[in-house]
């Protein structure tokens, strides 16, 4: 999964959600995303955490996406 394909997948949680990542190896599977979603608005950042996860559990489970480590807001 390229950068560019892991962040247009992250933006697919909610309207208005803005996703930066960043692979942090240059082996596309360690990545570091800082996710904005107005999805996350009351939500615990465990919640948020696991929110964004369920969108690429598929790509953890198989080892596509190895590591993620994760930055969430609600807003800007």
């Amino acid at each position: 999964m390229t950068p560019e394909q892991l962040k247009a997948r992250l933006e697919t949680l909610s309207p208005g959600t803005e996703a930066q990542v960043t692979d942090l190896t240059g082996t596309q599977d360690h990545y570091q995303a800082v996710v904005i979603s107005p999805a996350f608005e009351g939500k615990a950042m465990i919640d948020q955490h696991r929110m964004v996860y369920a969108i690429v559990q598929a790509e953890v489970d198989s080892g596509e996406v190895h590591a993620l480590t994760l930055k969430t807001y609600s807003k800007r």
